[in-house]
């Protein structure tokens, strides 16, 4: 197999995992009103939307200039997103706050992408440019935003979900905190030029966060549901 053929391959798998399992999300939303399973199906979209632009751009052999801004304001919004989902889910009294934040945040990041100047060429190597996304767009708030939602939202994704395991012994949390550290491994291995366990880890990463979320629907026992932060 090529490697043309399997970028567009494993792309497109992110693409359907992520998609899918978002949708689960929002019909669990639509069944319950949970804020956190909101949260989890439009994070989930987002990975997804942003796999099928990278399958678009291996397929054809080049970003186009509007279809990588977007990939760039996605990219920028996934970790903070996760981070809502979790935030709902673990720390319902904190998350609208941490919601708003994040809003502005994406919003700040969309302006940087849309807005910065690109380097065109650039966007005809397209592992490169899904991995170097604020070299190409050289936009100062898209710089400011991937660092502060990738920290912020890893921080909620991650060491929140450690924090209430420790707090409540609640066997979800390690697998969202798993789920977290193996998504965050994939933008490790994407920046050191790796794209087979790149999307490898993207789409364990994926699954992982969605067993756990699923799991803490299961019924607990009533000393573990009356601890703060940990309701489903």
């Amino acid at each position: 197999m090529t490697s043309i053929v399997f970028d567009v391959v494993a792309s497109a798998c992110t693409t359907l995992v992520s998609l899918g399992l978002g949708t689960v999300f929002f019909r669990q939303y639509r069944g319950r009103h949970r804020p956190h399973a909101l949260a989890w199906s439009i994070s989930f979209w987002a990975i997804g939307v942003a796999a099928l632009l990278q399958v678009v751009a291996f397929a054809t052999g080049a970003f186009g200039a509007e279809g990588y801004r977007a990939y760039a304001t996605l990219a920028a919004a996934v970790p903070g997103l996760m981070g809502v989902g979790s935030m709902y889910l673990l720390w319902p009294r904190q998350a609208r706050a941490y919601a708003i934040a994040i809003a502005l945040l994406v919003a700040l990041s969309a302006v940087g992408a849309w807005a910065g100047p690109e380097h065109l060429r650039a966007l005809g190597r397209v592992a490169y440019a899904s991995r170097q996304v604020t070299l190409v767009l050289t936009s100062p708030l898209l710089l400011i935003g991937f660092a502060a939602l990738g920290t912020v939202g890893a921080a909620a994704l991650v060491l929140g979900a450690l924090w209430s395991w420790w707090r409540s012994r609640l066997g979800f949390n390690l697998g969202i905190a798993a789920g977290g550290l193996v998504f965050s491994l994939a933008d490790t291995l994407a920046a050191y030029g790796i794209p087979a366990l790149f999307f490898a880890a993207e789409i364990v990463g994926v699954l992982l966060i969605y067993w756990a979320v699923q799991k803490s629907r299961a019924p607990r026992p009533a000393a573990a549901v009356a601890t703060p932060g940990v309701s489903s």
